[in-house]
């Protein structure tokens, strides 16, 4: 074999073992690609909702329900797996090996269309989060090079490109591995894949590159030092989880709720979701619609930047966004209500700084929220770049979480997933019409049967000979046949 030849086969052979990495790499540049475009929209739509409504504040209750009936209607005919936050749709896909399911849950088009409809959803006036969406858009994109791969890869791929998505939704790269770790992953083998590690970084080093190296809520500043503030950690704890964990369940049941109305009176429902989000946002002067960033950077600032009604109102506008059916998640909404209940809190716990109370309250709501208390506290920790405060924010989600599941045991994700996978009950069947000439006819018929047919106690008093033959073998007489009454006897 000449030189060339035998350099023609080594760069062969070179490139058969280093293309499934080229692919891999290809994937997570572009999760972070489509994450960094999915936030600049997200931004840009808040901005624009909320000076429309500055401007015309009643705007909202026309932009509201009609906006969201039309990007419902899109996402049922289009993109049903599309609805709703997206983290539930990669769970059930890691935990069932169904080709058939990955392929709905995770096609092309939905990672195409879900950054679309959850960018008209906030432009609308909806309180929902694009970080969940993100999850289900970089497990879609990771799922277009897991085909040629065997099952275990493929999982490992597609429970990567949700880590990568979290990693490029939040900046956040380590609340990245330890969502994959805590929420996604199932198994040792998977949360040792050095294929999460790899995509993680590069998809936020891409979305880096596009957005800045931007701290999300700012540096906050603060610690907890003293064995006195350390009671904060406990009171926060308790008080997020508390709530964290009754919004996850009427959540859920508000979803469950949503299925038989969505079936019942179809878009009229989501009318009626839609009038409700324009109401609260007009309530709240606009502190309700998006995803809670700018107010969380307020109350971060200043516990008494944002009216104590906020955590309320943004709960109720959140829980309606979601049920509505529209594609968004409720990750940075929940940050925005955990603050908002630190800041109402903060004021009767003078022995602990303010900000601090925030931060501990955000953890443990969200953690309440999600049962997922390590990602709470990274999360956290690194939107804030609060190191200081990683592990007083850890105990307070921890206790959240411990508290939130004596509201409720079960994973507010999980339980999403395992609904996700239930069909739905049918509709009861409508009688059908009778013809009125049908039961014109029907009524004479049933009355001569009732006439003629002798009823239970006529026949049990009949006489013995007229019920049973002669011992002697002679028929029976048959009995006089009396006429109704009104009508003349028969001959």
């Amino acid at each position: 074999m000449s030189t060339g030849g035998r350099w023609r086969w080594r760069l062969a052979r070179h490139w058969l073992l280093w293309q499934p990495r080229v692919r891999y790499w290809s994937a997570a540049a572009g999760i972070g690609l489509a994450a960094a475009l999915f936030a600049r929209g997200a931004d840009w739509a808040h901005a624009r909702i909320t000076e429309w409504t500055q401007w015309l504040p009643l705007l909202s209750l026309l932009l509201a329900p009609l906006g969201l009936v039309a990007i419902v209607g899109l996402t049922r005919r289009y993109a049903p797996s599309a609805a709703g936050s997206g983290i539930p749709q990669v769970l059930a896909v890691l935990q069932h090996k169904d080709a058939a399911l990955r392929k709905r849950m995770l096609a092309l088009h939905i990672a195409l269309l879900k950054p679309v409809l959850a960018v008209g959803a906030i432009l609308c006036g909806a309180s929902i989060g694009r970080e969940g969406p993100t999850v289900q858009i970089g497990a879609a994109i990771a799922n277009l090079v897991a085909p040629r791969n065997k099952l275990k890869i493929q999982r490992s791929l597609v429970l990567a490109g949700g880590a990568a998505g979290v990693a490029a939704a939040f900046n956040t790269p380590i609340a990245g591995i330890v969502f994959a770790f805590e929420e996604l992953a199932s198994s040792f083998e998977e949360k040792a894949s050095g294929t999460l590690l790899m995509l993680v970084i590069i998809a936020a080093m891409v979305a880096i590159a596009m957005l800045g190296d931007r701290v999300y809520l700012g540096i906050v500043d603060t610690r907890i030092d003293t064995l006195e503030q350390w009671r904060a950690v406990l009171i926060c704890g308790l008080a997020g989880g508390l709530c964290g964990g009754l919004f996850s369940r009427s959540l859920f049941a508000g979803t469950r709720a949503a299925r038989h109305y969505l079936q019942r009176i179809g878009l009229r429902w989501v009318l009626l979701c839609g009038l409700l989000v324009g109401l609260i946002g007009i309530v709240s002067s606009g502190a309700t619609y998006g995803s809670g960033y700018g107010e969380t950077r307020a109350l971060l600032d200043d516990a008494g930047a944002v009216s104590p009604w906020f955590p309320l109102l943004k709960g109720l506008a959140t829980w309606v966004s979601y049920v509505s059916g529209v594609p968004g998640g409720i990750f940075s909404p929940s940050l925005a209500i955990g603050a908002g209940l630190g800041a109402d809190i903060a004021p009767y716990l003078g022995f602990a700084p303010a900000a601090a109370v925030v931060l501990l309250t955000m953890a443990a709501y969200f953690a309440g929220t999600t049962q997922a208390p390590l990602t709470a506290a990274v999360i956290v920790a690194e939107m804030t770049l609060g190191q200081r405060m990683i592990l007083p924010l850890m105990g307070a989600a921890l206790l959240g979480a411990g508290t939130a599941k004596l509201v409720w045991r079960n994973s507010l994700y999980h339980a999403l997933m395992h609904d996700l996978l239930t069909p739905p009950p049918a509709p009861p069947a409508e009688p059908v019409p009778v013809p009125a000439s049908a039961s014109a006819s029907a009524a004479p018929r049933a009355e001569a049967d009732t006439a003629t047919t002798p009823t239970m106690a006529a026949v049990a008093a009949a006489p013995a000979s007229v019920a049973e033959p002669a011992a002697s073998g002679e028929a029976p007489a048959e009995p006089t046949a009396q006429a109704p009454a009104g009508e003349p006897p028969r001959s």
